[in-house]
């Protein structure tokens, strides 16, 4: 058993170091605690979370769940961390993020990956079709490209024969460069997580199949998301829309059910960042702070996002449908006969979830976000879901699915088919 231990703030930085390093599988050039997360070569968004887990196996304190928010640098995270006080499980319930409760009322139609990546530091690892999807590869066709995928209800996203993997020409350069998959008529594509030194040109094409699952069941949902509208809709793009073709998105999505859209356009001198304006039923137009500097150009800040969707929620309370009740349930609260039944839940979610992960001895009980674990990423996820799925002979609800972006929503959901069945 891993011996934990107290650590002061620069044992904590060399720990952090050995993490990172090991992680990126060779040392840091120019290592220093103000070196920013974004200016290391080849270091993502997942490895941060991933350097989180492991450190928290090395502590005997419990590292905070807003511990990554505002975090830039690495010594922002080693103070953060070495700040943090041991908490108790028996203690009041806790409160989802104000970012995680923001965030989850809102859904990117996948321009690009911006929003999802917004999402995904906020601690939601819960898959969408198009988080991390773009509907073409040229930016000037995505609208267009998306209102025809939509107009077809995704009409054979997932057959393995109109898929095919490729690489970007954005990816050539990258240190890591990562397979995309790619619908051949619809030329929507999606990030993979699958690298080039793992999976090479000849044997890449034996992955789609795999793939074609977790499109199938990331479809179902979305499509359910859609008859339901409980999500508002962003639409941000690198590319001017017109408020036509903006409309047209809407009618679109309509076809379907109650669904709103926002969209999302850059501050100008007439609208400062944060403004809100109701421009018909359904739909609102946001002006987002533009960053100075960005790889991508066009994509904004975390806090300038939680800024935006912030007032969105406030002018317009209507929209925050999003409720944490559930999965901020307190098991200790809980009368004996529903605590002995939440344990139960429990014990089954921690199995399946240790059979997806090869994690021996699991056990979630303790655990609030899957990004706790090390290994669940969005993919896992799909799996995670599909397995309770078939443990039960059942398909989760939409509502069921948005219980699954914290551990104790998910337990919740497997303690109602557990009852159920």
């Amino acid at each position: 058993m891993l011996h934990k231990i107290e650590m002061d703030k620069n044992s904590m930085m060399s720990c952090v170091k050995d993490i990172m390093e090991e992680t990126l599988g060779h040392s840091i050039p120019l290592w220093n605690p103000d070196l920013k997360f974004t200016d290391i070569v080849g270091w993502g968004n997942n490895m941060t979370v991933s350097t989180v887990v492991a450190l928290q196996k090395k502590l005997s304190h419990k590292l905070p769940d807003t511990l990554l928010d505002d975090v830039v640098t690495i010594d922002d995270l080693v103070t953060k961390a070495s700040q943090a006080s041991e908490t108790s499980s028996a203690g009041a319930p806790k409160k989802l993020s104000e970012r995680l409760r923001v965030f989850s009322n809102f859904e990117s139609l996948g321009e690009d990956c911006e929003f999802g990546l917004v999402q995904q530091r906020a601690g939601i690892l819960h898959p969408h079709l198009l988080r991390f999807s773009a509907a073409s590869e040229n930016s000037a066709d995505r609208l267009p490209h998306l209102m025809m995928l939509l107009k077809y209800r995704l009409h054979q996203l997932e057959k393995p024969d109109f898929l095919d993997m490729f690489l970007p020409e954005e990816e050539w350069n990258n240190v890591d460069p990562e397979w995309r998959i790619r619908h051949k008529m619809y030329k929507w594509s999606t990030h993979t997580g699958l690298l080039v030194k793992n999976f090479p040109k000849e044997t890449i094409s034996q992955k789609i199949p795999d793939f074609s699952v977790v499109i199938e069941f990331m479809k179902s949902q979305f499509l359910r998301e859609l008859e339901l509208g409980r999500k508002v809709w962003i639409w941000k793009s690198g590319v001017p829309s017109s408020l036509v073709n903006i409309k047209k998105l809407l009618d679109i999505l309509k076809n379907y059910g109650p669904n709103k859209l926002l969209w999302v356009q850059n501050a100008d001198q007439d609208h400062p960042p944060g403004t809100i304006e109701k421009l018909d039923a359904d739909l609102w137009c946001g002006y987002i702070k533009k960053p100075n500097e960005h790889w991508k150009g066009h994509w904004s800040e975390d806090a300038d996002w939680l800024e935006l969707l912030k007032n969105t929620l406030q002018i317009y309370p209507e929209l925050d449908s999003f409720s944490g009740a559930v999965a901020n349930q307190n098991i200790n609260a809980l009368p004996q006969d529903r605590r002995s039944e939440q344990d139960d839940a429990v014990h089954v979610l921690s199995r399946l979830v240790s059979q997806q992960l090869n994690i021996p001895n699991l056990s979630l009980g303790s655990v609030q976000f899957p990004a706790e674990i090390s290994g669940w990423d969005s993919l896992k996820h799909v799996n995670i879901i599909m397995a309770v799925e078939e443990h039960f002979k059942t398909s989760l609800s939409a509502e069921d699915f948005d219980e699954t972006q914290t551990i104790q929503g998910f337990i919740g959901v497997v303690n109602r088919l557990m009852q159920a069945s």
